[in-house]
């Protein structure tokens, strides 16, 4: 989803290469319409007698022009922290045949300075973001355009969502603190839908460094003055700027940069190692990495973008550290150079599903064990259960970016299963086999949902229309029910996948034996042996689906996904409280001496303080409301993980449950022990999936989930 460095005019840069990525802006992902064709002429009748002999025939019209198409950008230009200024020039390189006249959109808060077709001056007239260029001549196939212009970009970070974190927002900004470039700013003169190279040649000040797309040539240390080139087409250029300590890994021919700074810059050979790292594995798996260069760069504001060749992470999340360095973290940065920055979107946004399924879940299973990925495709059937709702869905093909957590499930979760879906029907090999070659194909062009279909089929020789037209077509999840019957058992499937095989797990005397049962038409159905004690379907969660209510964990986040909540808040003193308060905005607010039965009905809850200072929890507890599998919650204190804990210590307990006034609505408790004990409270939304967690001195120590209903297992003995 990203664009590329133009390769400089002549044969200076010829052997650039590189890739990078940039911040997903959906409204680039479209394509450009082709010109209409021209009705063609009917056929002349032969003239019959008495008619007119024809007269000379008409000269035939002009061969109508090849619609014009940006080959390359070759970009020059210097920034101004002080003043948010930028001063630049573009030299397209294009093809287009018969050219005129070109449109371009370039940011409104721009001047031009010149314009040039050619070595010949052109006239240009710009107004309101459209910059309408008229040439002096007719182009020939290969032409270039050279636009010159100035101006300032200063729309300063701010974060427009308080619980869901999606980093700060910002459309383009020249500061103190660093420059940041999007494409999306429409900081150069570009054409919707294009695909281009691009090379960008930039002055900053001498205490800062510039990071672009692909990789770095010509560097002066001294000025800071540096060219990126990156040779493969992309959708757009993104480049970033700052006060950076630069340093740099070389592993075989890539060189891992980071950019971090000053005062974190003790984390970055951590980073840069982990990216190598994952730059190995991933090529291995798909393909060759694609560029020369990849470089960690530190943001002055939240972030998590990938680009081609570079990702640009927040402050906050360079200091997370070794937490960024899992599953879904900096690898999901990286694997974008090849899902999203290599080969780019058309149609649906695929890119963060492939990505996902790659980095975040198939990094799972080659690092740890089955078990820790059967708990990663049950969380995500959870999140989308939790959060997607049959007002908010929509088909997975209409995904295109992330704003919410019910994008998230959709676009990320629900979008990654369909891989692992196509992947077990296919198999390991077929599988990794058609991700390769969808990657060596499509490099550097755009790929559709069906371009993956289509090589998985031709990989594995299996029909996988119906798959995907259900998963990504209709909304939903897979629904399922499982009852006995004359025959034995029924599988009842509801929601999109009509036909599909489903795991079914035997327990026998002499142990338990899976097998695969076929959903045909929404039903299967099956004998079961005799001497058989226990059935359970799918029991591994291959299938990702719909789960009922009581299949989902107690936690904090059954709370925050209820329509109606309340904060219960202490009686007293509030402080310790106030920034978590100030992330729960449009909760109902109420007081634990008001926190009756009657005005919580129809209320889910989250309860801020213990007995000792929140009439709500010390009713409860009073009632013998607060003891569950291996907690118990006292005035005094509590007792969780083996521990007997009383008031004044530095520990804090969490704990989720069914609410004591409606059962029908969730509760969670938060008891700190001690004013100390308090500090986590900031960060009790991070912590939302645990049924319980206990910290001591202010860290996690023991964290846990209460068991929950699976109605799709039966005893049968």
């Amino acid at each position: 989803m990203r664009s590329l460095p133009l390769i400089l005019a002549l044969s200076f840069f010829a052997g650039c290469a590189g890739d990078s990525g940039s911040p997903k802006d959906p409204s680039r992902d479209r394509e450009a319409a082709p010109p209409p064709r021209p009705e063609p002429a009917p056929p002349l009748a032969d003239p019959g007698p008495g008619d007119p002999e024809p007269g000379p025939a008409p000269a035939p019209e002009p061969a109508p022009a090849s619609a014009p198409r940006i080959v390359a950008h070759t970009i020059t230009l210097s920034l101004d922290p002080a003043t948010h200024a930028i001063e630049a020039s573009d030299v397209i390189e294009l093809e287009g045949a018969g050219t005129r006249s070109l449109d371009f959109d370039l940011n409104p808060g721009f001047k031009i300075t010149s314009a040039a077709f050619g070595r010949l001056a052109a006239e240009s007239k710009f107004h309101d973001g459209s910059l309408h260029v008229e040439f002096p001549a007719a182009s020939g196939e290969h032409f270039t355009v050279t636009i010159a212009y100035k101006g300032t970009l200063h729309d300063p970070p701010h974060r427009d969502e308080v619980r869901f974190v999606v980093g700060e927002k910002c459309n383009g900004t020249i500061q103190a603190e660093g420059a940041f470039l999007p494409g999306s700013a429409e900081w150069y003169p570009d054409i919707a839908g294009s695909m281009a190279r691009f090379t960008v040649t930039a002055r900053v000040p001498e205490d800062w460094e510039v990071i672009g797309q692909g990789a770095r040539h010509d560097y002066d240390p001294k000025t800071r003055r540096a060219t990126w080139c990156d040779p493969v087409p992309a959708d757009r250029l993104d480049v970033v700027a700052g006060p950076y300590v630069a340093e740099e890994l070389k592993v075989g021919r890539v060189t891992v940069r980071s950019y971090f700074f000053k005062e974190d810059a003790s984390q970055a050979e951590t980073y840069r190692k982990a990216a190598a790292d994952w730059i190995d594995h991933w090529s291995k798996l798909l393909g060759p990495y694609p560029y020369d260069d990849f470089s960690i760069v530190e943001n002055f504001f939240s972030t998590g973008y990938g680009m081609p060749a570079f990702t640009l992470l927040g402050q906050d999340v360079i200091r997370m550290g070794p937490r960024y360095l899992m599953e879904g973290g900096l690898g999901h940065e990286v694997l974008h150079c090849w899902w999203g920055n290599g080969v780019f979107i058309e149609g649906g946004n695929w890119c963060e599903a492939a990505t996902t399924y790659c980095s975040n879940y198939h990094w799972i299973e080659f690092t740890q064990d089955e078990a820790a990925a059967r708990r990663y495709r049950r969380h995500q059937a959870v999140r989308f259960s939790m959060h997607v709702t049959f007002e908010n869905d929509y088909p997975v093909r209409e995904f295109r970016g992330k704003v919410n957590e019910v994008d998230n499930e959709i676009g990320y979760g629900k979008g990654s299963m369909l891989f692992h879906l196509a992947r077990r029907q296919i198999g390991d090999r077929p599988f990794w086999l058609a991700l390769r070659r969808v990657f060596k194909e499509k490099l550097g062009a755009r790929a559709s949902w069906d371009d993956f279909r289509k090589t998985m089929e031709a990989e594995s020789g299996e029909d996988l229309s119906k798959l995907f037209t259900a998963w990504l077509d209709e909304e939903g999840a897979p629904e399922m029910t499982l009852a006995r019957s004359e025959k034995g058992l029924k599988l009842r499937v509801a929601g999109p996948l009509r036909d599909l095989k489903v795991r079914v797990r035997t327990t026998l005397p002499s142990g338990p034996v899976d097998d695969e049962v076929q959903v045909k038409d929404r039903v299967a159905e099956w004998t079961i042996p005799a001497t058989a004690t226990r059935v359970e379907v799918d029991p591994d969660f291959d299938v990702f689906r719909r789960l009922s209510a009581a299949e989902l964990p107690l936690c904090l986040n059954r709370v925050v996904v209820a329509p109606k909540k309340a904060v219960i808040i202490p009686d007293g003193d509030v402080a310790p409280y106030v920034e978590l308060l100030m992330r729960l905005e449009g909760w109902e607010q109420i007081k634990g001496a008001e926190a009756t039965a009657a005005n919580l009905s129809g209320k889910s809850v989250l309860v801020l303080g213990g007995p000792d200072t929140n009439a709500l929890s010390k009713r409860w507890a009073a009632d013998g409301k607060l003891k569950f599998a291996n907690i118990e919650v006292r005035a005094d204190g509590w007792t969780a993980d083996n521990e007997e804990v009383k008031l004044g210590q530095d520990r804090g307990v969490l704990v989720s449950f069914a609410s004591p006034d409606d059962a029908a609505q969730q509760a969670a408790l938060f008891f700190p022990a001690s004013r100390a004990a308090t500090k986590p409270s900031r960060l009790l939304l991070y912590y939302a999936w645990d049924s319980w967690l206990v910290w001591r001195d202010g860290k996690i120590a023991a964290r846990g989930d209460f068991p929950v209903a699976n109605p799709l297992a039966i005893d049968l003995k």
